[in-house]
């Protein structure tokens, strides 16, 4: 599957319009929707998360994993289904963002469209510049959460050179 990568500022004009990149259109496109679907984070981030249709399927069936009636499944519907919006594509790519998701990641006249494989985020560029720089310090503890499928299908299992 096409995943969601790289890093792409786009100006954002004063009718809420911007220009969803070529590459992240493209993998959208792909999954069947000529748009993309974008909801509120469930971290505490100020940005915007986005898709294309298989990762809202995806939502889909983690949402249904859930006791119908619980108040988790429905707070999590809430934010994940209930405050979501599928743009369509414009003629020239863009989209319209919503305002009230637009304000919920303080985004004015710019924004950051940052991949994340099946998923990419929305970001203004200062409050992006600033996690980035607080991804990079952090990551490298992070490191043991990967674990190389190359590696274990070593005969002697290392994974070194």
């Amino acid at each position: 599957m096409d995943s969601f990568r790289g890093r792409y500022t786009n100006k954002i004009d004063s009718k809420g319009r911007v220009s969803v990149p070529a590459k992240f259109r493209a993998v959208s496109i792909a999954q069947g929707l000529n748009g993309i679907i974008c909801f509120p984070p469930l971290s505490e981030g100020k940005f915007i998360e986005g898709c294309g249709p298989s990762f809202s399927t995806e939502i889909d069936r983690m949402l249904a994993r859930l006791d119908p009636f619980s108040e988790e499944r429905d707070m999590l519907a809430s934010v994940l289904l209930g405050e979501s919006a599928e743009l369509t594509f414009d003629a020239d790519g863009r989209v319209n963002l919503p305002d009230n998701l637009r304000e919920l990641a303080g985004l004015t006249d710019e924004a950051v469209f940052v991949g994340a494989g099946p998923r990419f985020q929305i970001w203004e560029p200062k409050a992006y510049a600033a996690f980035a720089v607080e991804a990079q310090k952090r990551v490298p503890g992070f490191r043991e959460l990967l674990k190389s499928t190359y590696a274990a299908q070593r005969p002697d299992g290392g994974g070194g050179q």
